[in-house]
This record gives structure tokens, C-alpha cells and sequence, in this order.
């Protein structure tokens, strides 16, 4: 007899289910759902709106895998992921960061072009600072003859001779006069090095080499070969000269 045929029998007497104790406990056969149609005691829960997976970091799972966004606060770490950053991510380093320093300020120079500014006459002319070897004080010079009017002569500088010029006559603009304030620029192009008399220093200064013009059409010949553009310094016209051209005593 089993655990149904029992309780069937105890409801018919109107008693109730007696206890079953020792082996026939162990020996009943489950319990067989009624076949009868039945009601839930409670209405069926409504299935909300499907949720879109997201897909974990690799931080937080070994392999990638799909959970619901509610779940995600739960599982995911970000200190834990912090930790567990691959070793592919490498962190900033006191090296790294001058040396990103560096190469910025590689850059920035790239972009401008660092000249030394001079006076003749009323006008300002440049140089680029990088073929400037020193800048001196006028000294007597020794007259060499059968040489163009702009050179004065030749100085020792150290035990290197090198011709000066006046670099006034040189451009056609009259004949320099030495006061105080006039210096020898020594410059040098290639294997060529010459002093370049002038009236006056005026300052070194960077500018933006997308500033500095072609020369203007109104110049031709020569007098173009020795100009390699034009730029603005301080709401100042200069002109910046073009060495190779200027050093070069046989372009007359």
C-alpha cells in the first residue's frame, strides 16, 4: 500500500494521517501528482522586457562571458581590474615623461626658425643663428689688394685668418661707419668663414616659419639671390639674407 492509498483511506474514516515509522518509512514510493487539473495559489509572475547582455572586461573574467547590467555591479571590480591590467599596459615613467618633454620641445623648435637681428642703417636685417659662429668687437683689419670695395680686409681670430665685410657695400647700401656699437659677425657656410661688419646688434628671436614670405617681386638678380625672405618682428619688417649668396665675394 502507498503513501496516496494511506491518505485516501484516513480522509475516508475522518481521522488523520497516522504516522509511519520504521522501515516501510524508507520503503514508500514518491508522492504522484494529482490527475486533476489544479490552480497556482498565486497569479504567474509577467516576464519584464529582455535585457541586453554585456560582455565583461577581461580584468573581471577569465574568458569573456555575457551577463545581465544588473549582475555587472556585482561581479565587476574596478580596483580588482586595476590590478589585473595586462602587462602589455605599461604606466608612465619619470623617463617617458621627459622624454615626451623633450620631443614636444623637439617639435616646437622645428617650427620656428631662431634668428639674430642686426641694424644697417635704418633697416633690419637677419641671419639664422645656426650659421653664427661669435660676434666681436671691430679691430684693425690688414688691406689685401686687387679684392671687391666691400672687403675691408683680413683679421687673425685665433689663429684663423678670415676676410671682413663690410656688409652695407656688400648690399649696395653706402659705406658702414664704425662707432661704438658696430660689430663683426663672424658666420660661417660650409668651409667658408667671414666676419660681416655691422652697425648694430638688435636682439636674437624666434619666428613662426610659416611668417617669413618669399623675397618680394620687385627684386631681381642679385640683389633677389641675396634676400631669402621677409618677416615681421614686433610690428618690424625684417629682411632675412641668404648666407650662401652673401659669402660668396666672386657674385658682383
Amino acid at each position: 500500500m502507498d503513501l496516496a492509498e494511506i491518505r485516501k483511506k484516513a480522509k475516508g474514516k475522518g481521522g488523520e494521517v497516522p504516522a509511519i515509522q520504521g522501515a516501510a518509512a524508507t520503503n514508500l514510493a514518491p508522492a504522484r501528482l494529482p490527475d486533476e487539473p489544479f490552480e497556482l495559489p498565486f497569479e504567474p509572475f509577467e516576464l519584464l522586457e529582455p535585457v541586453e547582455p554585456v560582455e565583461l572586461p577581461l580584468a573581471a573574467a577569465a574568458s569573456p562571458r555575457l551577463v545581465a547590467p544588473a549582475a555587472l555591479a556585482a561581479v565587476y571590480d574596478p580596483i580588482a581590474a586595476l590590478f589585473e591590467m595586462p602587462a602589455a599596459v605599461d604606466l608612465a615613467t619619470e623617463e617617458s615623461y621627459l622624454g615626451s618633454l623633450r620631443q614636444g620641445s623637439a617639435q616646437e623648435q622645428t617650427d620656428y626658425r631662431q634668428l639674430l637681428t642686426f641694424s644697417l642703417g635704418s633697416e633690419d636685417y637677419a641671419l639664422d643663428i645656426g650659421s653664427i659662429r661669435e660676434i666681436i668687437k671691430p679691430r684693425e683689419v690688414t688691406d689685401i689688394p686687387r679684392v671687391p670695395e666691400f672687403i675691408l680686409g683680413i683679421i687673425s681670430l685665433r689663429g684663423i685668418i678670415i676676410p671682413v665685410y663690410d656688409l652695407k657695400q656688400r648690399l649696395k647700401l653706402g659705406k658702414t661707419e664704425i662707432s661704438p656699437v658696430s660689430r663683426i659677425i663672424v658666420s660661417q657656410h660650409e668651409e667658408r668663414v667671414v666676419g660681416l661688419l655691422v652697425d648694430s646688434i638688435t636682439q636674437v628671436v624666434q619666428v613662426p616659419k610659416q611668417k617669413i614670405e618669399p623675397p618680394p617681386a620687385v627684386l631681381s638678380g642679385l640683389d633677389r639671390d641675396m634676400v631669402e625672405g621677409v618677416g615681421r618682428v614686433e610690428n618690424r619688417m625684417m629682411i632675412l639674407l641668404h648666407l650662401p649668396c652673401v659669402v660668396d665675394a666672386e657674385l658682383v
